[in-house]
């Protein structure tokens, strides 16, 4: 049976009940967004939502006749003019009018190529940020000018070298740094037009060639290395690991991981060693096992930090660490004998500076993993499956959940249209399913245990990992960036994950979703967020629904809904401890 708004209520504090229901105001319109003033990115259309006092009357934005929902919330998806854009917006109730203006800004779009003899966009020389080569690194070159010109460029006092019109007006070249090749940071001079008088240009951003030592720079914290310049991210080195640096553009460092593979980090999360510092070249020495409570340890002996990455196996059975500037050198693997979950220890020298650890296990799949630094020797921690409850008791009884109401007064979230914060629907939906837990017998812990904690993004993981979690669970509700039709497609659930080993728990979730949710879901999806980043156990991150949707806000803010939805998490993971006790148990075996 569900509970009554009352029951539900009862669930939070009078001062959480007030934070989460906030007076709302009566002036006769209301918009929540755009801020005024608002610098959009480029776009020709907008969506615009608030409320207005009374769903009855005549309201239009711009003209146009716009319908509110039936408790005045409204959203609407209209077009805008490039530059400074004013909504008009009007409610006529009973023979009076209220009228209200919203202004915003939209960029213009980029100018199309200049027309006449001879002249050059001067915003669109690249390189856009400085920028940092070594030998074998390639420069691409760009100019937006008049269609139809010869184009030339040149660094410094070298000769002029041709550019190709690649496009009418884009005219582009691509330059290899050659071997030794060296240049002081310098701006690249663009020329159009033929004669002695052409027109020149210089670029905004200087480029700069190098071809000494390698330099070599220490995270200050744990940070992360992406696949290129804002690009996905795909290693997450820790704090303390030395790292050869390769090259720069703008606020980004490229990194060396090894010939073949290179990352980018933020220039603010490192430390530059002084120069002719020696690159890393760690050494492996003996590689130990340990049992511990939940998993195993894999200890390897190192002579320094440096970075890794964690790949885990198709069947989940393997993990193999590759660690990057390191040469093998491990005459010893030593075993523990009451270790039961770890099969075999492999290494391998994949490449003249990457070492392949492979660690295969028993009768198990890999549940969550971890690694640290302890001095120079790294510490590998592989957590097996929880044992569970026998039948006929709750799968989830003894289980610790962790529920991350996502967001924070500092960083609110999304806004719907009558003026709810979606950082107080996710903390009362958390609570709803921590009621529903406990009745399970399962342990959940919240990450923000009131409605106004500040709790920072990366904390959360951290608590999940110091109250030995079994699965972290974030719950979020939605919002969609600016310039994008909230009416282009059904708007729903969405369940995301990261590594491999949360796929299942996130399958199970969606499920349940897609079986008990009146919304339209939105896919399963893999997404590269942090608290789904966690590796130390099965991690997800769960859209529940749209804070912009004015019928969806309705929804989030009745608690039957509120009750629906924490029972179809519950659900979820319900089936998906059953799933594991099965597995453990195929033939109703008892638990030892």
């Amino acid at each position: 049976m569900l509970l009554s708004l009352a029951a539900a209520l009862a669930l939070l504090s009078p001062a959480q009940a007030a934070f989460l229901y906030p007076e709302r105001s009566t002036a006769p319109i209301v918009v929540v967004w755009p801020p005024e003033n608002f610098n959009m990115p480029p776009a020709d259309n907008e969506f615009i939502f608030g409320s207005v006092s009374d769903p009855k009357g005549l309201f239009q934005i711009n003209g146009l006749t716009v319908v509110p929902y039936a408790n005045g919330a409204f959203l609407a998806w209209l077009p805008i003019q490039r530059g400074t854009f004013t909504f008009d917006l009007s409610l006529a109730v009973a023979g009076t009018t209220a009228t209200f203006q919203r202004t915003i800004f939209a960029p213009s779009a980029p100018a199309a190529p200049p027309e006449g003899p001879a002249a050059i966009d001067a915003d669109s020389l690249a390189p856009r940020q400085d920028l940092e080569l070594r030998s074998g690194d390639w420069l691409t070159l760009r100019m937006r000018a008049s269609a139809g010109q010869k184009a030339r460029y040149r660094l410094g006092k070298r000769p002029w070298q041709d550019l190709k019109e690649s496009a009418p007006g884009v005219y582009e070249a691509n330059v290899e740094v050659a071997q030794g090749e060296q240049l002081e940071p310098t701006a690249v001079e663009y020329a159009l037009g033929k004669g002695w008088s052409p027109l020149k240009a210089f670029s905004r951003s200087k480029v700069a060639f190098t071809s000494g030592l390698p330099s070599v720079a220490v995270a200050r914290s744990s940070t992360t290395l992406r696949a290129g310049p804002g690009n996905g991210y795909f290693a997450f080195p820790l704090a303390g690991t030395k790292l050869v640096t390769a090259g720069r553009l703008g606020g980004e460092t490229k990194i060396r991981l090894s010939p073949d593979l290179f990352g980018w980090v933020k220039t603010a999360d490192l430390d530059l060693l002084p120069p002719g510092t020696p690159a890393p070249r760690a050494v492996t020495g003996a590689i130990n096992t340990a049992s511990s409570g939940d998993g195993a340890l894999v200890r390897v002996s190192l002579t320094d930090r440096v970075a890794f990455v964690v790949d885990e196996s198709d069947d989940r059975r393997a993990l193999t660490l590759r660690l990057y500037n390191t040469v093998g050198h491990t005459n010893w693997i030593v075993y523990d004998s009451p270790d039961s979950l770890i099969e075999e220890v492999r290494w391998k020298q994949e490449a003249s500076d990457v070492v392949a650890i492979t660690i295969r296990l028993k009768d198990a799949t890999v549940w969550g993993w971890q690694v640290s630094y302890e001095g120079a020797s790294l510490k590998l921690e592989v957590r097996k499956a929880p044992d569970l409850a026998d039948a006929p008791a709750s799968a989830l009884k003894g289980r610790t959940v962790i529920l991350d109401p996502g967001h924070m007064p500092s960083a609110t979230g999304s806004t719907g249209p009558m003026g709810t914060t979606e950082m107080s629907a996710n903390y009362a939906i958390a609570r709803a399913v921590e009621a529903l837990l406990l009745k399970e017998g399962a342990y959940p812990v919240l990450t923000r245990n009131t409605t106004d904690q500040e709790v920072s993004l990366v904390e959360r993981p951290r608590i999940a990992v110091e109250k030995k979690g079994d699965v972290f669970v974030s719950l979020h509700n939605n919002a969609l960036p600016d310039g994008e039709n909230p009416f282009a497609r059904p708007r729903g659930f969405s369940v995301f994950y990261y590594h491999p080993h949360s796929l299942s728990l996130a399958r199970a979730l969606y499920r349940s979703y897609q079986k008990n949710v009146p919304l339209p879901g939105e896919d399963l999806r893999y997404g590269d967020l942090l608290v789904a980043r966690l590796s130390a156990m099965p991690a997800v991150l769960i859209e529940s629904a749209y804070m912009i949707m004015p019928e969806q806000e309705e929804k989030l803010n009745d608690a039957s809904f509120r009750r629906t939805l924490a029972e179809t998490v519950v659900s979820g993971l319900k089936d998906y401890f059953e799933d594991e006790r099965l597995r453990q148990r195929p033939a109703g075996r008892k638990n030892k």
